[in-house]
């Protein structure tokens, strides 16, 4: 279901579907087709009717991130989920990538002991030239199009939340952002472990990675740089004298590139999906689960608008 009929057009000219199975209105999709699972993936603004009118139609709904830009709202989807005895699942593939699951796994087994602090840096041009202008409107940027990974990401492999958020913000006189694209934040965790990001869409940046990740322990550093957070994933324990070790030492070279990562992601959050509703195998990211990740997201919202700079 597409609500432009170009889409649906191209799917059908490709092969993709038949041209009965193309609809303009999700009502009359639901009604017509009677799936078992909704993948919601519309605009952003769209996406909590999208959620609500899928699971009032009582089917399990999969929703791209992020799941939605208020949290009261997310809040009503999960218990309105609930209610209706549907599963309810957010697209949150940082998770699922090589590295997102190494680093999980890296964790649990306390390859670095006791962990103390993360920092995280991301440095990406995002002014192109061919960028659509309304890119450049939307409230909050990073926060929306990529912190919602990164933030997720940690809640995820630490196992505990982020109560605590102090930030600022900051637009480049040069940007073509009307709103600040740079975003310095400071969080803590329910165990007193400390978080540094530093996030930037007004990068010059042509040959420094991405994406830097270092998570800090009492034995040693795990790290990754990368640009869409692929492998490898580092181990540097202390006093070694060797090289590090890759943590993804598993996964073959071809599926190390960052767009073959995306592909396994989101493979693992659909079969991860299908397993929950068929199976009842629980949801790598739920609805529920999200919140956490939307209350992060708000806090750090207040906290930049409190401080602006520039």
């Amino acid at each position: 279901m597409d609500p432009a009929l170009e889409p649906l057009e191209a799917s059908v000219a490709e092969g993709h579907v038949d041209a009965g199975r193309c609809f303009s209105d999700l009502e009359q999709m639901l009604v017509s087709t009677r799936p078992d699972v909704l993948l919601a993936c519309p605009i952003i603004a769209a996406h909590g009717w999208a959620v609500r009118t899928g699971l009032e139609a009582g089917v399990h709904v999969l929703v791209e991130k992020p799941f939605v830009t208020d949290l009261q709202e997310a809040e009503e989807l999960v218990e309105l989920a609930q209610a209706s005895g549907r599963l309810l699942g957010v697209v949150q593939n940082w998770r699922t990538r090589s590295a997102g699951q190494a680093l999980k796994r890296a964790l649990e087994e306390q390859r670095v002991g006791a962990v103390s602090h993360i920092v995280f840096r991301y440095l990406r041009d995002r002014e192109q030239p061919h960028l659509p202008d309304y890119l450049f409107e939307e409230p909050d940027p990073i926060l929306w199009a990529m912190g919602v990974h990164h933030l997720d990401l940690f809640r995820y492999i630490l196992g505990e939340e982020i109560v605590r958020v102090e930030g600022r913000a900051a637009r480049p006189s040069w940007s073509r952002y009307r709103v600040p694209s740079i975003n310095d934040l400071w969080m803590e965790t329910e165990t007193g472990l400390v978080i540094s990001y530093l996030a930037s869409f007004s990068s010059r940046n042509a040959h420094i990675p991405q994406e830097s990740l270092q998570v800090e322990g009492e034995l040693g550093t795990i790290y990754n740089d990368s640009d869409y957070f692929e492998p490898p994933l580092w181990l540097s324990l202390r006093g070694e004298q060797g090289a590090p070790i890759d943590l993804t030492a598993d996964v073959a070279g071809a599926d190390r590139a960052y767009q073959r990562q995306y592909d396994i992601a989101d493979t693992a959050i659909l079969q991860n999906f299908r397993a929950a509703v068929i199976d009842h195998v629980p949801l790598i990211a739920s609805g529920r689960d999200n919140l956490g990740t939307l209350a992060v997201i708000d806090a750090a919202r207040t906290a930049i608008a409190a401080e602006p700079v520039g």
